[in-house]
């Protein structure tokens, strides 16, 4: 019998089971993504929350373990509007892309750095925030990318352009679409340098591109949500 007691967690991703009880999503420190029932808690008084840092402590045999009870080790954080949607999405590519339990320990505090911030920058910042984890979490997962040199081993050139070829990085082209100084942000990893709002787009599209062959042809509903607002 499996028995853990407060593990650093976040919730992801709740749906209802049976009558009265929730799957709860979790992605932890020590355990990577879990998915434990919390019997009773439909009808709980005290929810458990979604982008708050909590500890949680659960137990049982086989693959489905109940949640026994949980504390948070945070402030509450209610996310609204844009940055809503973003943490949506986040814990949506978390929930489809990380294997049961698989310990990713830097990806946990990515993400917590990425809440945190999520709830005190403006619009702007947060599209770039979102970019970066996206690179982290590529990175973690082992489909990361080469960000100093281009496919022939030369140094990526601030003021040239690029384009990307999947699998294999970034190649010069006078037709490119993306920056080598932008290629150099994603790099630095710094929320405060930023690329303009054209260049913002083509990393999304490339971070997109990136992306696709993990996610396959199912559509992410939290990505819809952008389209409906």
């Amino acid at each position: 019998m499996t028995k853990v007691d407060l593990t650093p967690a976040f919730l992801i991703h709740r749906r209802a089971f049976k009558d009265t009880s929730l799957l709860l999503d979790f992605l932890t420190l020590d355990h990577g993504k879990i998915r434990l029932v919390g019997r009773g808690l439909r009808n709980s008084k005290t929810q458990i929350q979604v982008f708050q840092h909590l500890k949680i402590s659960y137990s049982g045999k086989g693959d489905l373990k109940g949640l026994n009870n949980w504390e948070a080790d945070d402030t509450p954080r209610q996310l609204k509007g844009d940055s809503l949607i973003l943490g949506m999405y986040v814990n949506e590519l978390i929930s489809r892309l990380l294997h049961e339990q698989d310990p990713h320990f830097e990806l946990f505090e990515i993400y917590k750095n990425f809440i945190e911030s999520l709830a005190t920058i403006d619009t702007l910042s947060s599209r770039w925030l979102l970019r970066l984890f996206e690179h982290n979490l590529l990175q973690e997962l082992g489909y990361g990318v080469n960000l100093s040199e281009d496919i022939v081993g030369e140094k990526i050139d601030l003021t040239a352009k690029y384009e990307y070829q999947h699998q294999d990085g970034f190649v010069r082209s006078v037709t490119g679409k993306i920056l080598g100084k932008s290629i150099n942000q994603l790099l630095i990893d710094d929320i405060d340098n930023m690329p303009d709002t054209q260049q913002l787009k083509v990393c999304r599209d490339l971070n997109r591109m990136r992306l696709k062959p993990l996610l396959g042809d199912k559509p992410l509903q939290s990505r819809s949500l952008f389209f409906s607002k």
